[in-house]
């Protein structure tokens, strides 16, 4: 009988090709269509190809000056495997040290006291990343704004970058100034050199509103897998605390296909599902608001039907007299109107012959006088040409009564006719006056008779509209029935809710189902590795001195929910000591899953400060080191670089020229 076949099944993933056909086949959808609505939200789906992400550490470089004014530099060379930076004295630099190679591979130091890093005056760190030579020279120039500087550079070879002592034969590929500008540029150029994206993920209470929003996670998150947390931190992975930011760093890590993808489809569905929310949230508010609205409606209509129908019963008054009346008062007032206009012009008219009597009279005066002074005058010459009156001019004036200008009969000046012109005159004035007298007294008299019957229309008219006021068939009742037909049209518009605005075709399925379908491959490459790292974790933590560790369970969400002595304990309640063992048995187990399927998605640079600080045995921490050692021999470009101021750990276990290390009292 053949026995069963028990080894694993290779893990099979779907190509993006396949995963659009078959959300376009659940959708009815075209593939174009699909990928279409997908861009729209910013996400391309491609079939994962292993990334190579391994960074490793060349050379370091340190110059600067001490508080006190001492100058010190540090030059050291680094090879792959395991490194030590040992020193028994506690602020001796050890942790400064490895803050150094920190510095330029993160962009900001994490733990380097804020002294020692005003030290610093040039720091070079050559490396390789993703198989290219690289150079990160960081300069600080006190008194200089700002402050920091860094480039970025390469070369052809690394023994070309080794041979650069300063920075002048290499290439320029980036540049920044100032400490965020320093920090952009660093995670930026790793990012795309390491071919990580950005990750996205909501957070459930982000926003201006509270309501959810999504989070960007880049390099400064990232390298939080290389630098490992002391013991005290609760973290798993990485230094950044944010809601999935752990589970994500093992699925980058672990590299479980189409992660970055399933974390852009997760924040675009839960967007969606936001807005859709906060639409039908506000529908609701619009239909409450209008219910109010109709209900307030709804009582005035009441109350103007009853008054209609109270209207309609009330008995009709006889509004005739007083439409008899109004008439009158109109006809009267109409008459009177009449005669106030002919008594204006009869006013007008006087006042005209009046002002025109005493114009002929002044007219006449000035003449007679005018003729009386000219009559006197002995003109010398004419007053137009001036040409001298001759003698004979002025003979003949004396003689025959010629005027000596101009030869003409000079007229007779006769007082008497002129007195009696002007006594004339003056009686037609009187008579004017008189006229003009009798018109106003007439034009007042017909214009307070024609204000008496304005008043008396004016009365009449409100009258016959205080009684058309209570007649159910006249006005009242019409303008009552205008707004009961208004409010009735109102009620009618708004008796049920707009339908929402038509959305694209296919747009929020789309969404969710790609999300689902990735989802499904996500989970299934999870379950697939976690089970054989959780075996790894348990071994190692075992090893490393975890005592009582019965299982694990490494999730996507991060946790790594340990069980000791049968009962379960969340990571952040293990000891500091645990913690840190755990941690470095997590990502132990983390390289060795991706050196068995041939894959480096992880930089294989391992930074930990304080190795055996957080309650850890000679011996633990003995087996700890020795289990990285082993695991460099088993991953022969990894690197690992370590602190501890014990030096008996690493005394016959490491090689002499991988412990970094000075007498005195201080590593530089």
């Amino acid at each position: 009988m053949t026995k069963p076949d028990t080894r694993p099944q290779p893990l099979v993933v779907f190509t993006a090709g396949e995963i659009l056909d078959n959300a376009a086949a659940q959708l009815v959808l075209s593939k174009q269509q699909v990928e279409r609505i997908l861009a729209e939200a910013n996400i391309t789906l491609t079939t994962p190809a292993p990334a190579d992400r391994r960074m490793r550490i060349l050379r370091l470089r340190v110059d600067g000056v001490k508080y006190d004014g001492e100058p010190f530099a540090i030059d050291r060379p680094f090879e792959p495997g395991i490194w030590a930076i040992v020193h028994p004295s506690n602020s001796a630099g050890k942790t400064s040290v490895l803050e150094f190679l920190v510095w330029p591979l993160r962009g900001a130091p994490r733990d380097l006291p804020p002294g020692v890093q005003s030290w610093v005056r040039t720091l070079r760190l050559d490396l390789v990343a993703a198989g290219k030579p690289i150079r990160i020279t960081l300069e600080q120039v006190p008194g200089l704004i700002p402050p920091i500087h860094v480039d970025i550079l390469t070369a052809d070879t690394t023994e070309a970058l080794l041979a650069a002592e300063n920075d002048d034969p290499l290439r320029l590929i980036a540049k920044g100034s100032g400490a965020d500008d320093v920090e952009r540029v660093i995670g930026s150029f790793f990012l795309d050199a390491l071919r990580m994206e950005r990750t996205n993920l909501w957070t459930a209470k982000g926003g201006a509103d509270g309501e959810g929003a999504p989070q960007v996670h880049g390099w400064l998150a990232y390298f939080g897998a290389c630098y490992l947390n002391a013991g005290g931190d609760e973290l798993l992975l990485g230094d950044v605390s944010a809601p999935g930011l752990p589970a994500k760093l093992l699925e980058l890590f672990v590299d479980i296909p189409y992660s970055t993808a399933h974390a852009q489809l997760s924040v675009a569905v839960k967007g969606k599902a936001k807005t859709t929310k906060q639409a039908q949230r506000r529908a609701e508010g619009d239909v409450n608001a209008r219910s109010a609205e109709r209900a307030e409606w709804q009582a005035q209509l009441d109350t103007l039907q009853r008054h209609i129908q109270d209207l309609s019963t009330a008995p009709e008054a006889d509004v005739t007299p007083l439409l008899q009346q109004a008439d009158q008062a109109a006809e009267e007032l109409r008459h009177l109107r009449m005669g106030l206009n002919d008594a204006a012009q009869s006013l007008a008219d006087a006042t005209a012959a009046r002002i025109s009597a005493e114009q002929t009279q002044l007219d006449a005066q000035e003449t007679w006088q005018a003729r009386r002074v000219l009559g006197r005058l002995n003109p010398t010459c004419c007053p137009r040409c001036e040409e001298p009156v001759s003698a004979e001019r002025r003979a003949a004036e004396r003689d025959k009564a010629a005027c000596a200008v101009c030869t003409r009969p000079l007229p007779e000046v006769a007082e008497d006719v002129a007195e009696a012109v002007i006594e004339q005159l003056a009686a037609d004035i009187a008579t004017a006056q008189e006229a003009e007298t009798a018109a106003a007294t007439l034009h007042a008299t017909v214009k307070a008779s024609a204000d008496a019957a304005l008043t008396a229309h004016q009365q009449a008219t409100e009258a016959v509209r205080s009684a058309l006021a209570t007649s159910p068939t006249q006005l009242r009742l019409r303008e009552l029935e205008l707004k009961a037909a208004d409010l009735k049209g109102r009620l009618a518009a708004t008796g049920t809710p707009p339908p929402s605005a038509p959305e694209t075709p296919g747009t929020p399925d789309v969404l969710g189902t790609v999300h689902q379908l990735v989802e499904a491959t996500v989970k299934a490459s999870a379950d697939y590795l976690f089970p054989t790292m959780d075996t790894e974790i348990v071994n190692l933590s075992d090893q490393f001195g975890v005592q009582h560790l019965n299982s694990v369970a490494l999730k996507r969400n991060g946790n790594v929910n340990p069980v000791k002595e049968g009962v379960k304990h969340p990571f952040k309640k293990l000891s500091r000591g645990d913690r840190l063992r755990m941690r470095v048995a997590t990502v132990i187990a983390l390289l060795r899953a991706g050196a068995a399927r041939h894959i480096d998605s992880h930089p294989g640079l391992l930074l930990i400060d304080s190795i055996a600080a957080e309650e850890m045995t000679a011996d633990a921490a003995r087996r700890l080191i020795g289990e990285l050692q082993t695991l460099t021999q088993e991953l022969p470009e990894l690197q690992v670089v370590f602190t501890t101021a014990q030096p008996d750990l690493v005394e016959g276990l490491l090689p002499e020229d991988h412990i970094i290390t000075r007498e005195g009292n201080h590593l530089f």
